[in-house]
């Protein structure tokens, strides 16, 4: 899916903040660079001690930021419903396909702009949608190194008595 469209600058630096704030992405540097509806770009740089046995970058890395930049993108979709709703990833299926040389990208994309409205009427309706996300990452050397694909899930909070 080639999706461009942008969100408003505060609630781009709200969903970079939200998944900057998270402990275990601050410790191996995950950044995420741009936000969107339904898509995400990210980094996570090249550091000694998150490389592997074999001197390149530990698959966790690797994970962490596709977990990251997928769910940056999933809240990019639902922007507007967060303030009153839990995201959560119910599944990352990851395959890694290259050793990891250098620092990391990541781009993560909604399957499809069909799927995101579908989701949101589904929101609107039930309280609960989800959301299938692709990801990619590339090492320093621009080759693919790992592909994933997240489901997310977004349900409303309870409502206050």
């Amino acid at each position: 899916m080639t999706q461009a469209a942008t969100l408003p600058a505060f609630a781009a630096q709200a969903v970079k903040k939200a998944l900057h704030d998270i402990p275990m992405n601050a410790t191996v540097g995950v950044q995420i660079t741009d936000v969107g509806v339904g898509w995400a770009t990210g980094v996570a740089p090249d550091t000694a001690p998150f490389r592997n046995h074999l001197g390149t970058i530990h698959a966790g890395v690797q994970f962490l930021l596709a977990e990251a930049v997928s769910g940056a993108a999933f809240a990019g979709a639902f922007a507007a419903q967060l303030a009153g709703a839990v995201p959560l990833i119910e599944k990352l299926e990851t395959h890694y396909v290259n050793r990891a040389v250098g620092d990391l990208t990541a781009r993560a994309e909604a399957a499809d702009a069909a799927g995101i409205a579908a989701a949101h009427a589904e929101f609107a309706a039930d309280g609960k949608a989800r959301l299938i996300v692709n990801v990619t990452v590339q090492d320093g050397e621009g080759k693919d190194v790992m592909r994933a694909v997240a489901h997310w899930y977004l349900r409303a909070r309870p409502q206050a008595k």
